[in-house]
């Protein structure tokens, strides 16, 4: 049996949509987080004598991006919608056929802090809570 090859791949190209509106320009880093919790596992006196009852998901988005506080800007949108719940869209390796993955579901908007160090490039870190666990596909079409 021979061993796979080594794949590697830096990121270059990652899209990310809320409510349909494309926010990858103003976006520095991008992930989706898998916070689910391990199983938790109990034990009987029966014969089988034990099972696992699943953790329930907890997804996020992570992202920094640009701060943009123009009227439709990222950080006035977030601002703007703060605990609303919109679709989302975040694809990696767009257009890399084989490797081009997107994630879609609804995510919880939350408002971005503001402010920061004198002089530094104003951006905006946020973690939004994804509802349930978001739909996972390989993208076939270039």
């Amino acid at each position: 049996m021979t061993q796979p090859l080594p794949h590697h791949r830096k990121l270059r190209r990652i899209m990310l949509e809320l409510d349909g509106v494309d926010y990858s320009e103003q976006l520095q880093t991008g992930r989706v987080v898998n916070n689910t919790g391990d199983a938790e596992r109990f034990y009987t006196f029966g014969p089988v004598g034990e099972f696992l009852e699943p953790a329930e998901p907890e997804y996020a988005l992570e992202l920094t991006l640009y701060s943009d506080w123009r009227s439709a800007g990222i950080s006035t949108y977030l601002t703007e919608n703060d605990h609303t719940i919109v679709p989302f869209t975040f694809e990696q390796h767009v257009g890399i056929v084989g490797e081009h993955v997107r994630y879609t579901g609804n995510v919880l908007l939350k408002a971005p802090s503001a402010g920061g160090e004198a002089r530094a490039q104003d951006m905006t870190e946020v973690t939004l809570q994804i509802e349930g666990k978001p739909t996972f596909e390989q993208v076939t079409t270039p």
